[in-house]
């Protein structure tokens, strides 16, 4: 029985470097770091590469949306949205955030609205939903608009031009 521990163990270290390689995170870091710059490619980059170590993820697939959208490829920012939705489980709402997020850029607020219910049913916590619910209310005049900080991180994951 020992022995069979000790091989288990062992297995498990062999593996650990190839758990630890296919972590996307630091993709994402990277990715993060180049919208900063408004270095759009490259972003595209590291979630393409982020995607090829976890398919799927509707998160990173949402945030690649944002960055072909800031970048112009509004085509390309919809299908990729797609694909979002098409991986969203049923307790994530990266991809209805997105669209809200979208959607408030081009003041269709009530569609805006929609996304933002679901995404805040699916990921109460979610910062940028949040976020930007806090905007739409602020819109409609029924409360007052983000923070500085909030709206700059807004502006800095939809663009410069998303307004109160």
């Amino acid at each position: 029985m020992q022995r069979l521990t000790l091989r288990l163990g062992i297995l498990a270290l062999a593996l650990l470097p190839m758990v630890a390689a296919a972590d996307p995170a630091p993709h994402l870091s990277r990715a993060a770091r180049w919208l900063a710059l408004d270095e759009f490619y490259a972003a595209i980059a590291e979630y393409d590469a982020a995607l090829r170590l976890a398919p799927n993820r509707s998160d990173i697939l949402a945030d690649r949306a944002l960055a072909q959208h800031r970048l112009g490829d509004v085509k390309g920012s919809r299908q990729t949205l797609g694909s979002a939705f098409a991986a969203a489980g049923l307790r994530d709402g990266a991809p209805f955030t997105a669209r809200a997020g979208l959607a408030l850029l081009s003041r269709e607020d009530e569609s805006a609205a929609g996304d933002l219910t679901v995404a805040l049913r699916r990921t109460p916590e979610d910062q940028r939903a949040l976020a930007l619910q806090s905007l739409l209310v602020s819109r409609r005049g029924a409360g007052p608009p983000p923070a500085p900080r909030e709206m700059e991180a807004l502006r800095h994951a939809f663009g410069p031009w998303l307004s109160e």
